[in-house]
């Protein structure tokens, strides 16, 4: 997906009928700046059925209450749109990892979500980000030149890897775009993500969803992390042939698809919901944060 990130900088910009698929707004910076065409600018990206984002600027204060201040002001959009903490200039010698996973965590800690941080390819390489890189997804940035571009679709990058991270869920590698319907430059990004993903990102994930809509209380908990993905080499594309299932607790290989539809039928019978089922290469992000984050580097390969 091709996407632009904006501020009050293009506040004669109309996001609506720029060409994107997502659309990041900056919307607050430090504990008292608010952008002041924010809201404008989240309705021109709703109203055209557009992925929505909103960044906050890191300053140099307290992360905490800079969280605080973020969250205060893009309330009304939790769930709905993906929230980034942008980390750079001053911040990044005024706070270092820790008060960038100080504000992280205060904002899972308030809203339930896991942000996305936004830094240079540089920096992913100038803090240990082992911890903040398991729950919370990179949008990186790293250009090839300032000269203008369109949309890329293999943006240039200096293959030094980005630290604790396998891969950046966002690439953001020009400013210096040039788009249809806006005379200025603007910041270019590629995502390595779809928006079911996208939205998972919000915080709008089936999670959330069965949560509220399942009437069967005692079914909610042991349903939120049931799901099932293949695995697809990322050289050659091809996937493994094996299904695997999550249950919240370990991984099993299904190597006969009977075991798969036995397994989503009665999910679905149970609970009245279709299963998630993902298809994951082997680079994604979302894979491998996953296997991070269940301490688990290979599959069960046994049936029980």
């Amino acid at each position: 997906m091709n996407g632009i990130d904006i501020s009050s900088y293009q506040a004669e910009l109309n996001a609506g009928i720029v060409p994107s698929d997502f659309v990041f707004i900056k919307a607050t910076e430090g504990t008292k700046y608010i952008n002041p065409t924010w809201r404008e600018q989240a309705g021109q990206v709703t109203q055209a059925n557009k992925l929505l984002g909103f960044y906050h600027f890191a300053s140099t204060g307290n992360p905490i209450a800079e969280a605080d201040f973020f969250i205060s002001v893009v309330k009304d959009y939790i769930g709905k749109a993906v929230l980034v903490l942008d980390f750079e200039a001053g911040a990044i010698n005024a706070w270092g990892n820790v008060g960038a996973r100080q504000f992280l965590n205060r904002v899972k800690e308030k809203t339930g979500i896991n942000p996305m941080i936004y830094m240079s390819a540089e920096v992913t390489r100038q803090f240990n980000w082992s911890i903040t890189s398991v729950n919370n997804a990179l949008w990186v940035a790293q250009y090839a030149s300032m000269s203008p571009t369109g949309y890329q679709s293999t943006p240039w990058a200096d293959g030094k890897g980005y630290g604790a991270w396998s891969s950046a869920a966002i690439h953001q590698y020009s400013s210096s775009g040039s788009l249809a319907n806006w005379d200025g430059h603007l910041d270019l990004n590629l995502a390595y993500i779809n928006a079911s993903q996208w939205n998972e990102l919000a915080g709008g994930s089936s999670a959330t969803e069965q949560n509220n809509n399942n009437s069967n209380s005692e079914l909610e908990d042991d349903n939120l992390m049931k799901f099932t993905y293949e695995i697809i080499d990322a050289k050659t594309g091809k996937t493994q042939g094996t299904v695997y299932y999550y249950d919240g607790n370990k991984i099993v290989a299904l190597t006969d698809k009977d075991q798969w539809k036995i397994i989503i039928e009665i999910y679905k019978d149970t609970t009245g919901k279709d299963m998630k089922h993902y298809k994951w290469r082997t680079d994604a992000p979302w894979y491998v944060r996953f296997m991070q984050a269940i301490n688990q580097k290979t599959v069960e390969v046994a049936w029980k």
